[in-house]
């Protein structure tokens, strides 16, 4: 459901070439800022909670996925980026296993109630092994968004 309700397909990088998880996040917050989610001097102190969140405990969650998250109230509405990479990147996940696909999750301090809701929600959907590695198959950030929706709507 937030899921599906929250993602943009101009909030979606296909094969993103980086070399570790700190490198994506920055290119998922440049992307965030490119999309006016915030203004540019919020920037730096989202990227410090997103660093200081990710440093206290890694959010790869395992199976390949991880999912940066923090709230803040430099942002209006709750906001999804999504990032693939074909290669994974290491992220400390608990299964220890690289990360192929990275979803950063920003939530308004005013909607904090719904940050954890939203964060399980990720996690249930991105956890269909099936769901999850068709999204490699898919050539656009359309089609992406297209399937995220059609498996939410068959899996609610």
């Amino acid at each position: 459901m937030f899921l599906s309700e929250n993602i943009k397909k101009e909030n979606i990088i296909i094969d993103i070439k980086v070399k570790n998880r700190w490198e994506i996040i920055d290119a998922m917050i440049d992307l965030a800022e490119k999309n006016k989610t915030f203004t540019s001097d919020a920037k730096e102190e989202i990227k410090k909670a997103l660093i200081k969140r990710e440093k206290t405990m890694s959010t790869g969650i395992g199976n390949g996925v991880a999912i940066p998250h923090c709230s803040t109230d430099k942002i209006n509405d709750i906001t999804i980026i999504m990032a693939l990479t074909s290669k994974g990147i290491n992220f400390d996940s608990i299964d220890n296993l690289p990360v192929k696909i990275v979803i950063l999750l920003l939530v308004p301090e005013t909607k904090l109630s719904k940050h954890v809701k939203i964060l399980a929600n990720i996690a249930k959907t991105i956890g269909n092994d099936d769901f999850r590695e068709s999204l490699f198959d898919l050539k656009t950030p359309i089609q992406i968004v297209k399937k995220i929706k059609s498996f939410t709507q068959e899996n609610e």
